[in-house]
């Protein structure tokens, strides 16, 4: 046997021999196969690669790398089949940071690139193979410029896809913990009326019983032997808190409800402030008892790890319960009409209350039982029919409840009403409807097997009246909270309106835009109250209002709400800062000038057309929007300026030049067709005129520039007084020359430079025209000065001597006058009432004038004489005349 190692062993050695001698040969037949090539030089090695310099952490692109890092194991564990709720719940939780940092990044990144873009564009662009070269330093700056631009874009580009990248992570999570709780919800079961159910149930009840023996006798046993000790002081001051809170509540909360059931201040405002204490005082002292008992038994070591589930149970149960009862008390308030928030009967009020606390405590109990049958490691049947029978418990508590709302006819007035439309019991019939199929549903779905899901209804049920209650309370309060704390005589509004100057009715706008904000907020709250226990989880919503704050792309532009407020809030602020210096030239600055109110004006719009330009660009910039993209909007809009604008651009450029070659000015009288007034202002797209009998005319600007208008204060504002006069043929010329050159020259607003002057104007048939011309030192002044000079002439006509009363002269009418004479001689022929002596005679007689004495004038008229000659030689027709 020992020849065989040494045998090996050779044949090993000869093994060696023969490989060694085989390679050397395979060798020696490579080198003769063919001649020996050139001896060439050996080439020299490469260079090694330098070394990539290290990224900084800190940096931009050092935070990208580490962040797709991050999002590279988030999606590695994303991927694992059959995640849990809980591991999904901590994903979601581990991506938020990520999603913020990425966020980040782009907000950075962004202006980085604009402004590495813009260095490189003031290069210009590069010249071809044609252009001379560049020089070596412009090349290298170029070089320069470009690596920047492209690491720049290349880390935004990254930073927008990995974003992108960790948003679709977040919906996979969302949609994968919805379906888990889909399947979880729907889960079909064992039906609670199969005998195998009962069966096991029966079965492993003894097991049930003794294992919940063992777990709370116990515990029972260990309190026991602790309240000999410190541990049992300690407890028992708890105990004695918590009894004495229910004693309170018990005792004090009853006189707090008779007290203000006799209230006589029955406003909407302090039935709210009641209602809000009810709910304090009603669940407060409970929920702050359960707290002292369950803090005393975990402080001293009492409360194990399986009987803490069911003593929290207990615990919050108790608290629940009372915070329920509580608030549909306080809501309908069944022993206080008067101060009931809803409009309902008494016997609905009661109901309702009654439904709230029978729910609840059921809810409660259920709860309990579930907690300690988890406790105890029940088997799976009796905890299905634990679960089914509080389910159906739950829902005939509700039909029964809302069976006791009847219909009444008639309907108690109540005192306290809130803004609501009114409810009473006939309009409560679609809920009372709704309820009982909700109960139903209930029933048949824990007698059919879905016993998580009719759980679940059951308590979705209840936490919807709840959620309605609390939002009732809060849109009250809003409603009727806000305006009565800015707009009333309390505290704040007068601060405000004494410090900082607000008026009533401002401080009224805000209020409404205050209030509607927060029942916008309200309402949002409540909707993610209603919907977060169906698998709607608050970081759907948050991700979904954070991508539309932060905005998305569309064609290169970011929309979001962040940008359109931001740019909204400057382009408020750039009218607002616009505003304020209008009002500071037009009161403070330009009145000190010597300038006229039309140069004010037109220097006041000015300025206001640059401030409202320099907002809009303001607004633009902080948008985002580029030169490039408001020039491809420009030409947009120039087809529709082109056909539907063409009338208000017209009126615009009309406006701009009559502010700057100022034809008209404010101020000025102007006549514009059958419109004769005073512009008043020159705005944008018209002008508006006052009229003298207080009319405002607006005519548009492009009317003013291509039309006719006459402006009588163009070079100056003196006016022009013209008064006619017309005196009788007889009247001394002379005289009335200088009567209104006198009264001229008395006048004190009449301008002596140039003087007054008076025309002879015609010398008529029977009168003598005069025109009074004279010049005044402002327009305004015509009208008082003409009126002031037609009574001064008025006056002085008295003392004018007239020398006779100007004959008719008619010539062409002699054959007429001779016709009617003869008419008249042969109508007084046959007239009986013509005789001598008849009554018409006499009559005639009577009325005519007496002859005068020889030398004597007759006067006639007043101050007027007439020369005798002149009376008799008076025509037939001259005394109609």
């Amino acid at each position: 046997m020992a020849a065989h190692p040494a045998r090996a062993a050779i044949r090993a050695g000869w093994t060696a021999r023969l490989l060694a001698a085989f390679l050397l040969a395979v060798a020696l037949a490579a080198g003769l196969s063919g001649p020996a090539p050139a001896q060439q030089p050996a080439p020299a090695p490469a260079p090694a690669a330098a070394p990539a310099a290290p990224v900084d952490p800190k940096s931009p692109r050092g935070r990208l790398d580490a962040v797709r890092l991050e999002l590279s194991q988030i999606e590695a564990t994303l991927s694992r089949p059959e995640l849990s709720d809980d591991e999904l719940l901590r994903q979601s939780i581990r991506l938020q940071p990520p999603v913020d940092q990425l966020r980040l990044i782009i907000e950075q990144q962004a202006p980085m690139v604009d402004e590495a873009k813009l260095k490189l564009d003031q290069l210009g662009p590069k010249p071809d193979d044609k252009a001379p070269p560049e020089s070596t330093e412009i090349a290298r700056e170029r070089e320069i410029r470009t690596k920047a631009y492209a690491d720049a874009d290349e880390t935004l580009k990254i930073a927008r896809a990995s974003l992108l990248q960790a948003e679709q992570l977040q919906s996979t999570i969302g949609d994968k913990r919805r379906e888990i709780f889909a399947a979880a919800l729907f889960a079909a079961g064992p039906s609670v009326l199969s005998p195998d159910v009962w069966s096991n149930a029966v079965s492993t009840a003894p097991e049930d019983l003794r294992a919940s023996g063992y777990v709370f006798g116990g515990w029972l046993s260990g309190v026991s032997e602790a309240l000999s000790g410190t541990r049992g002081g300690i407890l028992a001051l708890a105990l004695m808190g918590a009894l004495l809170l229910y004693w309170a509540r018990a005792r004090y909360l009853p006189r707090f409800k008779a007290r203000h059931a006799n209230s006589e201040d029955a406003g909407d405002l302090h039935c709210l402030y009641i209602a809000l204490a009810h709910v304090v005082a009603g669940a407060a002292p409970p929920a702050l008892a359960s707290w002292l008992v369950y803090k005393a038994l975990n402080t001293t070591g009492l409360l194990p790890e399986r009987i803490q589930p069911v003593i929290w149970a207990v615990v919050v149960g108790l608290a629940f319960v009372a915070f329920v009862q509580a608030l549909a008390d306080a809501v309908f308030a069944p022993s206080s009409p008067q101060r009931r928030l809803v409009r309902v009967m008494d016997e609905t009020a009661r109901s309702v209350v009654w439904i709230a606390s029978a729910l609840a405590l059921v809810t409660m109990v259920g709860k309990i039982f579930e907690a300690w049958l988890q406790a105890i490691a029940a088997g799976l049947a009796i905890s299905i029919i634990v679960k089914a029978l509080f389910a159906i418990f739950f829902a005939l508590a509700l039909i029964a409840g809302l069976y006791q709302i009847r219909d009444d006819e008639e309907v108690e007035q109540e005192a306290c009403l809130g803004p609501y439309v009114p409810v009473d019991g006939a309009s409560l019939g679609p809920i009372r409807i709704l309820g009982w199929i909700v109960g139903l549903v209930i029933i048949a779905a824990a007698f059919s097997g879905y016993v998580v899901f009719a759980a679940f209804l059951g308590q979705q049920t209840l936490w919807l009246g709840i959620v309605a209650c609390l939002y009732l309370l809060a849109h009250q309060f809003i409603e009727l909270g806000i305006p009565r704390l800015l707009s009333g005589k309390g505290r704040l509004a007068l601060t405000l309106r004494a410090g900082i100057g607000l008026r009533t009715a401002t401080l009224e706008k805000i209020a409404v835009l205050g209030a509607g904000l927060l029942k916008l907020l309200l309402l949002f709250l409540t909707l993610l109250l209603v919907l977060a226990p169906w698998g709607l989880e608050s970081a759907d919503f948050l991700v979904s209002l954070r991508a539309a704050f932060f905005g998305f792309q569309v064609g290169g532009v970011t929309i979001s709400v962040s940008t359109i407020v931001v740019g909204a809030a400057v382009f408020a602020l750039g009218i607002a800062a616009t505003r304020t210096t209008q009002r500071w030239l037009e009161t403070k600055f330009l009145p000190t000038t010597q300038l006229d109110p039309g140069l004010r004006n037109s220097i006041t719009t000015a300025a206001g057309y640059v401030g409202y330009i320099g907002a809009v660009a303001l607004a633009v910039s902080a948008v985002g929007l580029s030169l490039e993209r408001l020039t491809l909007v420009a030409s947009a809009l120039s087809v529709g300026i082109g056909f539907g604008l063409q009338s208000v651009v017209s009126n615009f450029v009309s406006g701009l030049i009559l502010l700057w070659e100022r034809p008209i000015r404010v101020g000025d009288q102007v006549v514009v067709g059958d419109v004769e007034g005073i512009v008043k202002r020159i705005n944008v797209r018209s002008t508006e005129i006052a009229t003298f009998d207080r009319a405002s005319v607006i005519v548009p600007n492009s009317n003013l520039v291509s039309g006719v208008v006459r402006n009588r204060v163009r070079t100056d504002r003196t006016g022009r007084v013209l008064i006619s006069l017309s005196v009788t043929r007889l009247t001394d010329a002379g005289a009335v020359r200088s009567m209104l050159q006198e009264v001229a020259d008395n006048h004190g607003d009449v301008l002596k430079k140039p003087p007054p002057t008076v025309l002879f104007k015609k010398l008529g048939t029977a009168t003598l025209d005069f025109d009074l011309i004279c010049i005044v030192d402002d327009l305004d002044l015509v009208g008082r000065v003409t009126s002031d000079l037609n009574f001064a002439i008025r006056k002085r006509l008295a003392d004018i001597e007239v020398f006779g009363t100007p004959q008719l002269e008619v010539k062409g009418l002699s054959g007429v006058e001779q016709s009617l004479d003869g008419i008249a001689s042969a109508v007084g022929r046959f007239d009986p009432s013509r005789k001598p002596g008849g009554r018409r005679a006499k009559a005639q007689a009577a009325a005519e004038p007496v002859p005068p004495p020889a030398g004597e004038m007759p006067e006639e008229d007043g101050d007027k004489k007439t020369p005798p000659a002149a009376a008799e030689n008076k025509a037939p027709g001259d005394d109609k005349e």
